[in-house]
């Protein structure tokens, strides 16, 4: 076989990870998933405190979020 062919070929098999590399990685989607549980949970947050405000006041114009989550 060509040496190009079997070069390319090992190229694409996905190497084994190594146990730091492993840990990095698990470590990374725990960051992810805790960030997106703290934005979850600040829309919670934000939705019941306006839905508590409207509640409590008799007046029809909002003051607005109080907590605005930017893209």
């Amino acid at each position: 076989m060509d040496e190009r062919y079997l070069s390319s070929m090992s190229n694409h098999l996905k190497k084994p990870e190594s146990a730091v590399d492993a840990l990095t990685s698990e470590s990374a989607r725990q960051r992810w998933e805790m960030f997106h549980r703290a934005i979850a949970h600040a829309k919670e947050y934000n939705n019941a405190s306006l839905d508590e405000a409207d509640t409590h006041s008799g007046d029809t114009n909002s003051a607005g979020p109080l907590l605005s989550i930017i893209r």
